[in-house]
């Protein structure tokens, strides 16, 4: 984006990860060895194979349960949950002014049609971020009482793919909902105080009515901003699964 001074402001960073397939196995491939050059490729090489190592060890937890959790998300999601037990156990006591993570969810389902079909018979991942990204801000707008601004895309994960004809149900819910005085990354809130951002994970899920089962698909995560002085409810989690949720994005959301 070119400011009025002729100086570009950057509007929008993202970094995509691609599998080479072969046409005929489907199997990934080998391909040539990418060699950066100059100094700027070289850092941007080694930047990548950090992303890419992150990117390994998130998967290995996932899988691995013994995997020891970051202390520190732990520690916030006890206290995260601590917080929460008045409006579980005594909701008729609890701050008026919250609401259980599980109280905020939307959710649509729909058939995966084949014009939204690549070459693969797969569906398009971006039709899929693009569902998503309407529930996510459906679900934000609902909870905030007021339109929301589309501020980042924190986190993208593709799992299984879905096919055409599956049924795909879409799951949405706020995980994080708090008020920041300063947004340094986006101009157009810089200097302006209260102004709540509010985060929201969406789920996509092939169901399968014969199997009465579903897989997880894609998991997108989306954060919004909303006008400044809006008053919007504390959102706390019900279960630790929520908690380590929200208290990673209370952990991301410090240096915004």
């Amino acid at each position: 984006q070119c400011k009025g001074d002729g100086e570009d402001d950057t509007w929008m960073e993202a970094y995509f990860t691609f599998v080479a397939v072969d046409s005929e196995t489907k199997r990934p491939m080998r391909i040539p060895p990418l060699e950066p050059q100059t100094r700027l490729e070289k850092d941007q090489f080694e930047a990548g194979k950090r992303r890419a190592q992150l990117r390994k060890e998130a998967r290995k937890k996932q899988k691995n349960f013994e995997t020891p959790l970051d202390s520190q998300i732990e520690k916030m999601a006890l206290g995260l949950l601590r917080e929460a037990g008045p409006l579980k156990n005594s909701p008729s006591l609890a701050n008026p002014r919250s609401i259980l993570m599980e109280q905020t969810k939307l959710q649509n389902c729909e058939l995966a049609q084949p014009q939204t079909a690549n070459l693969a018979n797969q569906i398009f991942g971006g039709f899929l971020m693009r569902r998503a990204f309407d529930l996510a801000y459906a679900t934000a707008y609902v909870f905030a009482g007021c339109r929301p601004r589309f501020l980042e895309v924190d986190q993208v994960a593709f799992t299984i793919p879905v096919n055409v004809g599956d049924l795909t149900s879409f799951q949405a819910q706020v995980i994080y909902a708090n008020v920041h005085d300063d947004l340094r990354g986006f101009n157009i809130y810089r200097g302006q105080k209260d102004v709540p951002l509010i985060s929201i994970e969406v789920s996509a899920w092939v169901v399968l009515p014969e199997q009465a089962s579903a897989k997880l698909s894609n998991r997108f995560t989306y954060t919004f901003a909303v006008s400044a002085g809006t008053e919007i409810r504390n959102v706390l989690p019900s279960n630790m699964e929520e908690a380590r949720k929200m208290a990673v994005q209370l952990c991301n959301h410090k240096t915004i």
